[in-house]
């Protein structure tokens, strides 16, 4: 996972197109960016110059070490950016002094808390003037946080993030500091030892707890042990990245894990719960994206997005399928593929997935099943019977396939053929086995709905053949 040299290049070569595709494509051509004298604030600017955008850069010391502000007085000079200054100190001890009206410990104690909570009022402070700055040139805020400091939330909420995040899918340990030296990065710049330049601790990595180089290989090994394996849990990890004695390693995943758990909240921020009219979000993005949006942005979306405990499941189906040399089709009708598309997901579902009927109206559930239309109008398509003969006829035409899982069902929001919203059926049928079939009951917005039947699916479909196993011989 950690990029070789000419791969990164080719990294760079892209941010800078689509940095320039940006530029042409949403009218603005104007950034301004904090200049702290670190080596993520220098390589995005250097990406935006690259760009053919105009950078301004600022550097805005605060009670700094003046060495940081002199490293970014040389990185604006280097890359040919147009440099600005201001000196807040006198305006944070102001503030600092204003809040200690209501907490008078802000302004005089030393504890880590407090010292934290100057931190995030020099960093607010500073975006302040970026944003006051950026509406002055008509331009955007230019974000310099990378990934591993997003993954620590190394980063002030509505301190650090602006508009556009040029390297925030770059890891610090290799990444942000090779791209910065082939990008004309001042050397003394990308060597630096990082830190936040708030007066919080240490360096960067003192507070982190790790170095930035075993932040990012455990963050990456977590990842990787988790596409593998969706449905580990945090105390299993240990044991599924093979750490076993090495208490080092166990004391930095432990730090990681600690973090991550800690700053969640801001990679999700602002958080949305889960409104009864949250579609209107969604509709809201499809109007942005079909009418605002530049292209440049508007990148294709995965079709379906499974939780971890869906893909755990599908996972083991698919390794039970390939373990008793069977193949799974479905017939879906009120999940529409979306079981399918779910198995898909699995590691070896190539070997084990022979396709899907999409049977959303009654009409095709006939035509392609051969269920009989004289049953679903006397039945609904809401029925058992229906469900059985959809799966019995998925295993008559599909001759490849050993078991067949299918689904009819009203998802809602509402009822339908006088049947409740939530009301599903699931059949299984197995190649020399009696078909059979499952109701349920699910409660929720259809998508709930929808997910809660892919998931007993999945369970139906793991007892059959977990059942038909404990037959043989």
């Amino acid at each position: 996972m950690f990029l070789p040299e000419t791969e990164l290049q080719r990294v760079g070569d892209a941010l800078v197109d689509e940095l320039i595709g940006y530029r042409q494509q949403a009218g603005i051509s104007t950034a301004v960016l904090g200049m702290s004298g670190g080596v993520d604030s220098a390589l995005t600017a250097a990406l935006l110059k690259r760009a053919g955008w105009r950078v301004l850069g600022f550097t805005l010391p605060i009670e700094q070490n003046p060495e940081e502000t002199e490293r970014g007085v040389e990185a604006c000079h280097t890359l040919g950016l147009e440099h600005m200054h201001l000196d807040l100190s006198g305006l944070y001890r102001h503030i600092v002094s204003e809040l200690g009206e209501l907490d008078i410990r802000i302004a005089s104690k030393d504890e880590e808390r407090l010292r934290t909570r100057r931190g995030n009022v020099r960093a607010r402070l500073r975006m302040i003037t970026l944003y006051d700055q950026a509406h002055r040139f008509s331009g955007l805020v230019a974000s310099t946080d990378n990934f591993s400091e997003l993954g620590a939330g190394f980063w002030t909420l509505h301190g650090d993030v602006g508009d556009l995040a040029p390297v925030q899918s770059l890891i610090k340990s290799w990444e942000v500091p090779w791209l910065a030296r082939a990008f004309g990065v001042p050397e003394r710049t990308w060597r630096a030892n990082p830190t936040d330049g708030l007066g919080i601790g240490g360096g960067d990595e003192a507070q982190i707890g790790v170095s930035y180089l075993e932040w990012d290989v455990m963050v990456f090994a977590l990842l990787e042990g988790l596409a593998c394996n969706p449905g580990l849990s945090a105390q299993e990890l240990a044991e599924a990245l093979k750490i076993g004695g090495d208490m080092h390693a166990r004391t930095a995943l432990g730090t990681v894990l600690r973090r991550l758990r800690s700053t969640w909240h801001k990679r999700s921020n602002p958080i949305r719960l889960d409104h009864p009219v949250a579609e209107r979000y969604e509709a809201l993005d499809a109007l942005d994206a079909r009418l605002f949006r530049p292209a440049v942005l508007r990148a294709d979306e995965a079709l379906s997005r499974f939780s971890g405990e869906l893909q755990d499941l599908a996972n083991q189906l698919a390794d039970a399928l390939k373990a008793s040399e069977r193949r799974l089709v479905t017939a879906e009708s009120c999940t529409a593929g979306l079981l399918a598309a779910c198995v898909a997901g699995a590691p070896g579902s190539s070997g084990v997935l022979e396709g899907s009927f999409v049977t959303y109206c009654s009409s095709l559930k006939s035509d392609a099943l051969g269920v009989p239309a004289e049953l679903i109008e006397e039945k609904t398509p809401y029925h058992p019977e229906v469900a059985r003969q959809m799966a019995t006829g998925a295993l008559d035409r599909a001759p490849c396939a050993s078991l067949a899982l299918a689904v009819t069902g009203v998802g809602g929001p509402g009822p339908h053929e006088g049947k409740p919203p939530g009301l599903v059926y699931i059949g299984a049928a197995l190649r020399g086995h009696d078909p059979h079939v499952e109701e349920h009951h699910f409660f929720g917005l259809p998508k709930e709905v929808l997910a809660a039947t892919i998931r007993a699916a999945l369970h139906l479909g793991l007892r059959t053949i977990r059942e038909a196993n404990a037959l043989r011989p």
